[in-house]
């Protein structure tokens, strides 16, 4: 016969359960234990932290409750205060030093018992102080029962089928509306712009936008680095839902316009309002067949962590399979970038990053961001300027394209993440693969001179044509070709766009 609790613990701990904190007070002054267990194990901080009663958390605590006594079945307080929702609860106890690493007889810890139940501010606390050196992905069972013979890349690869609610590719950036239109010689003279050039835009450029968007021949396409990438990919899978996107639009027209651009690409965009800000938009003029770029970020920089927070968006980012940022979104929401890399590691998934412009190398504030990110990527991109100028800020004193990549893809993953890919674009030279500090090298298809219109996209559309491949499970090599065959298809267009369907799929 299982031993009876006394009933004075019983009492106590049921008070502590429904919040009854004057008589948990009164039994506390009268000498009750503390840490008496009740039935199932429960002590009267389990009860209290379960039903997230703060009050009677820090009374007990005072009393010198012990932050980490378990249940029967292995649970302790900081679990189900993790598990129901309880951030005050989580907080308290993380500052009264609950060991946020005890498993249950589940093998959960707080952390995985929050991330179940899509909380991500409890996650983003207890993420501090929990310890993931011994995790193994989620998906690190079925690689092992691979084939002997599987290839080292098959190892990593993501699922081949993905349900729609459960998007194979998340990207998460800063969307644009590009606004195309070949325009008369006038129009550059009175905006001052310049062919060739890309900038942002100034006070002066106020009207472009809008007459710009007036004009009869205007196009307009969902655009920013990596929703270019998320497009590309979405036209190479072809199933509607396959790929996710988050970022921030205004509360307009062009908003309304470039979230029904993603729609009708089959793209399951989440997006951030802001009511205050313009969409931002990329004006792009082209005139004898030269552009100019000229770009009012908007509401595109206002993204807030927030945002993904949301129980909604958190639960699409850990279902996703690939997340992808370029690394302007570094410049936006560093925090963001910070969670979805952990959520990234925490769920088996494949993170990934681009270096995207040399700036973000060289400004010492984003490189800090990239590089405390790197742990935790997967697939990090790039072209050959962008890791030239991250081997010079980084004090390396060479320039050789392959021993940046060897360099970047030997910096040690966070936990037990497999080894990191550093893939490197050079144009039309051969695109460099880092792994494991071996090198090879991909040939990129030739295109005659007279069958290149616009080559702004081409880097945006190699890793939207790798992704899309990854996403389906194929070996490096074959999804460096898909990357090179995207890339090849979009700079026979103006702007990043591409046939109907396309000729080759992953």
């Amino acid at each position: 016969m299982a031993h009876e609790p006394p009933e004075e613990v019983v009492e106590f701990v049921l008070d502590a359960r429904y919040g009854e904190q004057v008589a948990v007070q009164e039994a506390i002054a009268a000498g009750v234990q503390v840490n008496a267990r009740s039935h199932g194990g429960s002590t009267a901080l389990f009860m209290a932290s379960a039903n997230g009663h703060t009050g009677i958390v820090r009374e007990l605590l005072q009393a010198r409750a012990s932050a980490d006594f378990a249940n029967d079945a292995g649970n302790c307080p900081l679990h189900w205060a993790a598990l129901n929702g309880h951030l005050e609860v989580v907080k308290i106890l993380i500052a009264a030093r609950a060991d946020a690493n005890l498993k249950n007889e589940f093998q959960k810890r707080p952390f995985d018992e929050a991330f179940s139940r899509s909380h991500a501010e409890i996650c983003e606390a207890l993420a501090t102080v929990t310890s993931f050196e011994d995790d193994v992905p989620a998906d690190a069972e079925m690689r092992e029962a691979e084939d002997a013979d599987a290839s080292e890349t098959s190892r990593d690869r993501p699922p081949k089928n993905q349900p729609e609610e459960h998007p194979a590719i998340l990207g998460m950036g800063n969307p644009l509306l590009d606004i195309l239109a070949v325009v008369p010689e006038e129009m550059f003279v009175r905006y001052d712009l310049v062919r060739g050039s890309a900038i942002l835009a100034e006070m002066k450029h106020d009207q472009l936008f809008e007459e710009l968007a007036s004009l009869a021949n205007v196009q307009f396409l969902a655009g920013g680095a990596t929703l270019n990438s998320i497009r590309v990919a979405q036209w190479l899978l072809q199933e509607p839902g396959m790929t996710a996107y988050m970022g921030c639009i205004g509360a307009d027209d062009f908003g309304t316009r470039l979230a029904n651009e993603c729609k009708s690409a089959g793209i399951a965009a989440r997006f951030l309002v802001d009511k205050d800000a313009p969409t931002g938009t990329c004006a792009v003029t082209i005139l004898d067949a030269e552009r100019s770029l000229t770009t009012r970020l908007g509401a595109a920089s206002k993204y807030k962590l927030d945002h993904v927070k949301d129980p909604e968006n958190f639960a699409v980012l850990k279902s996703a399979r690939i997340i992808y940022s370029a690394g302007f979104f570094i410049t936006v929401s560093p925090e963001t970038i910070d969670l979805a890399s952990r959520v990234a590691e925490m769920s088996g998934s494949i993170y990934c990053l681009n270096l995207s412009a040399a700036f973000i190398v060289q400004v010492p504030a984003y490189r800090a961001v990239l590089e405390k990110s790197l742990p935790h990527c997967d697939i990090l991109f790039g072209n050959e300027t962008e890791a030239q100028a991250y081997a010079e800020a980084a004090g390396w004193d060479s320039t050789d394209v392959a021993f940046i990549a060897t360099r970047l893809s030997l910096v040690p993953m966070s936990g037990k993440k497999p080894h990191r890919k550093v893939v490197i674009t050079q144009g039309a030279d051969p695109t460099v693969v880092a792994e494991r500090g071996h090198v090879t090298y991909h040939p990129v298809p030739q295109l005659p001179p007279e069958k290149i219109v616009d080559t702004n996209g081409a880097g945006d559309a190699f890793v939207g044509g790798f992704l899309a491949a990854f996403s389906r499970g194929r070996s490096l090599s074959d999804c460096c070709e898909t990357g090179a065959y995207a890339a090849a298809t979009v700079i026979q267009h103006s702007g990043c766009t591409f046939p109907p369907e396309p000729s080759r799929r992953p």
